[in-house]
């Protein structure tokens, strides 16, 4: 049965289009030579199978066609859709609203909004605010044949990281000064109060903890530059092309068994769904976070769960996770989590079970 959306096409010129459009609208988010190109295929080509655009009588629910993603003027993006807004407030139904990944704190006026940004805290977390996974391509299907290696338990667990993490690894200049000031604030509880401000010291400092660990082995690759510069993917000083980093990021989190994923900028991490999609296994620390479809799914049975106030135990945590599964179970669990990638992460797989949160009763563990 198919999910009927009532929308306003109209007002894809005053913002980004939300990728939910894509089956009707066309692939907008890719560019040929891309290295995420390809993400949304699948979704392009199935998505009218299973959601349907129609009148605002008929619909199920409504979607408002464009991210509600502001920076700088709410004021003036809230008159833009103002037309749409009472449109579908006056019908009383609901009405999905996708505002991001890193958007903190935004007051969204719009009754009987569901609205999906993953940068929310869990102890402020509204009822109507669910977080939604990064949208990236398969990475088997690129880098492994479609076909999902699974790892032998070793006797000790390797753990993976490929990306940026001041003041680690850094050139001695403005990023590794404020990496350095961050990261003593980590430690002294400081940064803790301020949110916004955390960057990327949390990352350091898991890392830390893991290299003074004996108990497990290291498979870092610590980058001197922020991956997704303003000009996208590796750019400043890089010494490699944004092909070959991504294959070698793509690479370091298959060739080990747990992946390290803790939040930059944003209360969120890309990597624990990349790490998902490997079929391996993530080290999860928890910043007073929220995972998609949490209602549904035992996240802390399936991660090695590392809450913040244990991170400098970190090297413990892991190596008791994986003395403490079996060979067996730990096979398994590679197949259990690239299948919920594919159930519920991927494009496809998440648009799928977007009517839940319309009937939020469903929103329920089985």
């Amino acid at each position: 049965m198919k999910l009927k959306l009532y929308t306003d096409l109209s007002l894809l010129d005053k913002g980004k289009p939300v990728e939910l459009l894509i089956p009707f609208i066309g692939n907008f988010e890719e560019k040929p030579g891309s290295v995420t190109y390809g993400r949304f295929d699948k979704f392009l080509q199935e998505g009218k199978n299973f959601l349907e655009l129609t009148t605002l009588e008929e619909c199920d629910a409504c979607l408002l066609p464009i991210f509600y993603d502001v920076i700088e003027n709410q004021a003036a993006f809230e008159k833009n859709i103002e037309s749409f807004v009472k449109r579908v407030e006056s019908s009383n139904k609901k009405v999905l609203v996708f505002v991001g990944h890193d958007t903190l704190d935004l007051n969204i006026k719009i009754k009987n909004a569901i609205i999906f940004n993953s940068a929310i805290s869990k102890s402020k977390q509204p009822k109507n605010v669910f977080p939604w996974p990064h949208f990236f391509e398969d990475f088997l299907e690129k880098y492994s044949s479609g076909v999902l290696e699974i790892r032998p338990k070793g006797s000790k667990p390797v753990v993976g990281f490929c990306g940026y993490a001041p003041p680690l690894n850094t050139t001695m200049g403005k990023e590794k000064i404020l990496g350095m000031v961050r990261l003593i604030g980590n430690y002294m509880g400081i940064m803790q109060k301020f949110p916004v401000k955390v960057a990327h010291s949390y990352r350091a400092r898991a890392i830390i903890g893991l290299q003074k660990s004996k108990k497990v082995v290291n498979n870092f690759r610590l980058k001197s530059n922020f991956a997704f510069g303003p000009d996208g993917l590796n750019t400043g000083a890089a010494a490699e092309s944004p092909e070959e980093f991504r294959k070698k990021y793509v690479e370091n989190i298959m060739e080990s068994d747990y992946t390290l994923c803790i939040r930059g900028y944003g209360n969120n991490s890309v990597r624990f769904f990349e790490t998902l999609c490997c079929g391996r296994i993530p080290i999860f620390l928890n910043t007073d976070s929220t995972l998609p479809f949490e209602e549904i799914i035992d996240w802390r049975s399936l991660c090695v769960w590392v809450e913040e106030k244990d991170i400098d135990r970190i090297g413990d945590i892991v190596a008791d996770f994986h003395n403490n599964i079996s060979e067996e179970d730990y096979k398994n669990l590679q197949k259990k989590l690239r299948g919920i990638w594919e159930e519920y992460m991927a494009p496809t797989g998440f648009f799928k079970k977007i009517s839940l949160f319309i009937n939020e009763k469903n929103l329920v563990a089985s």
